[in-house]
């Protein structure tokens, strides 16, 4: 089924799914029922079955994770996907405020944040889709990142820590695999912290740190590297005309109807269809999202950036401008609280880099708001903690004054 057929279905969801993902998901409980292999989808015709592969234009974690979860708990899929949805906003919203309100000091900060979650909540739940992944994550992980690694510890917490961190890093992981990067701002976030951040004196052990995200983020990764390829084996066998898909959501895709975000002469925008009719153009026997597919539109992007290179960075900076609007919004007093009373350099780069990264949807695809819920999420978290810290070290300051 074509994207532009299933955008044009009904989603019998409560909260808002993609139309082609729901499709998707259909398929993928459907063949979990008829105990096809994962990720592998059927479908009958006048000339017998054919199979093929599920969600090769997105991320394949959903289809293979929401079918076990509706299948332990008796759920149909758009039950499932309400359950899961409001699992993880409520689950993460939770460990969020509590984490949040032991870092937090100041009560001027304790009330914005509240603000500012119920106006991310309240966005988070209006788009809807896979896109609070990034959003979620932030907001649980990172108050008690800061609150942990960034306070002295002895040995014994060392291996909790541990522990702790490459739970984290597994959890991290999954999220990848449903959202593609939608935890790798917070990696590095983490990374830079224990590197550079942490109480923790001795290298070795910072290194340990490190090993511990990283192994428990690369093993969700290797198991579905397994799944991917017990499903092209399968593919082979019963479909001879199959070709390998991608694994991944598509990058030269997005990056080439994302230069449709200006009117323009060149007949781009942010659809599908676009990219799809380009990649025919130059390569007409390339599969829909295949390898060559990727390669061809790669092609159209630098020959474009050859021809009209003041449209392309015009384009990237119209983006630029939209997502410096939502940072300012979403960040607002903290910004200045944090030039007057700047955190530990190691903080403050890591909240660059992963505000940065998380920036990187909007200016590669559109600056939707949508794709920016992580980008927005880490912005006010980097905020509400400027401020708090602004108003302890003036207060400090404050005291001393008297005092002296």
């Amino acid at each position: 089924m074509t994207a532009a057929v299933t955008d044009t279905l009904s989603v019998p969801t409560a909260i808002p799914l993609m139309p082609a993902r729901y499709a998707e998901l259909q398929a993928a409980f459907d063949s979990y029922a008829q105990g096809l292999p994962p990720l592998v989808a059927a479908t009958q015709t006048d000339s017998g079955t054919v199979y093929r592969a599920l969600g090769i234009t997105d991320d394949a974690g959903l289809y293979y994770l929401l079918p076990k979860l509706a299948h332990l708990f008796h759920l149909a899929p758009s039950e499932a996907w309400t359950v899961w949805f409001f699992a993880i906003l409520i689950l993460s919203f939770g460990v969020g405020i509590y984490g949040t309100m032991h870092l937090l000091k100041t009560l001027p900060a304790k009330i914005l944040y509240f603000i500012e979650l119920s106006f991310l909540g309240a966005l988070i739940i209006k788009r809807g889709d896979i896109y609070q992944i990034a959003p979620c994550l932030a907001l649980a992980a990172v108050p008690l990142l800061l609150q942990n690694l960034c306070s002295e510890r002895g040995d014994r917490a060392l291996w909790r820590d541990a522990a702790a961190l490459g739970t984290a890093g597994f959890i991290f992981g999954l999220a990848h695999l449903v959202r593609s990067h939608s935890a790798t701002g917070l990696m590095l976030f983490v990374i830079i912290l224990l590197l550079f951040g942490t109480a923790v004196r001795a290298w070795h052990k910072r290194l340990l740190l490190v090993a511990m995200v990283l192994v428990g983020f690369v093993l969700p990764l290797l198991y579905m590297q397994h799944v991917m390829d017990t499903r092209d084996a399968f593919l082979k066998a019963h479909q001879p005309n199959y070709h390998p898909v991608l694994r991944q959501h598509p990058f030269w895709h997005t990056v080439y109807i994302g230069l449709g975000y200006l009117s323009n002469d060149y007949g781009l925008a942010y659809k599908d269809i676009v990219a799809a009719k380009k990649a025919h153009e130059l390569a007409p026997d390339a599969p829909y999202c295949s390898p060559e597919y990727e390669t061809a539109l790669k092609t159209a992007v630098i020959d474009l950036l050859r021809k009209d290179p003041v449209f392309v960075v015009g384009t990237l900076l119209a983006k630029f401008g939209a997502v410096l609007v939502y940072f300012l919004f979403a960040a607002n007093f903290g910004l200045l609280a944090a030039i007057r009373y700047p955190k530990p350099w190691a903080v403050e780069v890591a909240f660059g880099v992963a505000i940065a990264f998380n920036a990187l949807f909007g200016l590669v695809a559109v600056p939707r708001l949508a794709y920016l819920e992580g980008f927005i999420a880490f912005a006010m978290l980097y905020g509400v903690i400027s401020l708090d810290v602004a108003l302890q070290k003036s207060n400090a300051l404050a005291l001393h004054r008297e005092l002296a």
